[in-house]
């Protein structure tokens, strides 16, 4: 039985661990039933790895149950109803809307469908990145009262295109989700970016000195994955000159939150990495593909000198042997490319 409480990044990663501890995925499971009468608290990143939990669990044919919801009464049961996350584990029929004053409802995108849509409509998966960061960032400076703050929306825009695009770069999935939520007392905001495909691991390279003394890990893929100018070049075949992946991207979006005092997580197989000011945090899991999740202080942004970062990042590459030459896209915010 799986009692979900808090559907919290923390307490999530934690149920993801004890799947694995228990074999779910490897053994003849015991009967998997998940249940919400103590439910009191959702947050988008804690939803959407719920969701891609039994995404798995579907796709793997591992049997498992869920306990219906009709007679609890709980807030956080009717939030959850209200932003169609329990429609999406199919035990609510209830009417939900997809945005709301302070969330994004987590969201999910058939890479197929995406495809489709791009090629009637003649645009570029390009032309999606920018269109859909715009899309979530204007949403949420408007509900914010922040909108006309060019400073912040630029800055905010190019770290969610920059989540949007390691999506595409590495993952091979066949769908993602994403998902946000607004806390206007503290003007931060939760943003939740995943995959279920191949995971860092598989995609980050490692050089031949970094396999003598035993295999890379999960965390090892994670901590390469911030590393500015290393790139896997996964998406080499397909994409315009301005937006080939130079291994800049998560390095950028990283410094950026920290530097609002906000808190970047990456999560890949076995391991999630927290990263802060004030240090980081490691923690087991076991997750199918990638998961990336920000909390950003969007008031802070103003302080961001972007020029700044990126010399840094630029630095740091070239001293450890890395590409010092960022993606045009990856060099640019907004309001330096209209």
């Amino acid at each position: 039985m799986i009692s979900i409480v808090n559907m919290k990044y923390d307490n999530m990663m934690r149920m993801t661990k004890h799947l694995d501890e228990k074999k779910y995925y490897s053994d003849e499971p015991d009967v998997l039933t998940f249940q919400f009468t103590s439910l009191n608290f959702i947050e988008p990143a804690g939803a959407i790895i719920l969701l891609s939990t039994i995404d798995r669990l579907r796709e793997d044919a591992i049997p498992y149950e869920i306990e219906p919801i009709d007679n609890i009464n709980r807030d956080a049961i009717s939030y959850g109803k209200t932003m169609g996350i329990f429609q999406k584990l199919g035990i609510s029929d209830a009417h939900s809307f997809s945005q709301g004053s302070n969330y994004i409802a987590p969201t999910k995108v058939v890479l197929a469908d995406l495809f489709d849509s791009l090629d009637f409509q003649g645009k570029t998966i390009e032309t999606y990145y920018d269109e859909v960061s715009t899309k979530i960032v204007k949403k949420i400076l408007r509900d914010l009262g922040m909108g006309s703050n060019d400073v912040v929306r630029d800055l905010f825009e190019f770290v969610v295109r920059e989540m949007i695009r390691n999506i595409f770069d590495h993952s091979q999935t066949t769908h993602f989700y994403y998902g946000s939520q607004l806390y206007p007392t503290t003007n931060s905001v939760e943003l939740v970016i995943a995959d279920l495909g191949l995971g860092l691991l598989k995609t980050i390279p490692f050089d031949i000195e970094e396999t003598w003394f035993g295999e890379p890990t999960h965390e090892d893929a994670i901590r390469k994955a911030v590393i500015p100018g290393l790139s896997a070049l996964s998406n080499h075949a397909y994409a315009p000159e301005d937006y080939k992946n130079s291994g800049y991207g998560l390095a950028l979006v990283k410094r950026i939150v920290e530097r609002t005092n906000g808190h970047f997580s990456i999560a890949s197989g076995k391991k999630t990495i927290t990263y802060s000011l004030s240090g980081e945090s490691v923690e087991d899991c076991d997750i199918k593909g990638t998961l990336i999740r920000m909390r950003i202080n969007l008031d802070k942004l103003n302080t961001i000198d972007f020029d700044e970062i990126l010399e840094d990042a630029k630095k740091e590459a070239s001293s450890k042997g890395y590409s010092s030459s960022p993606s045009s896209a990856s060099q640019k915010v907004k309001s330096q490319r209209v």
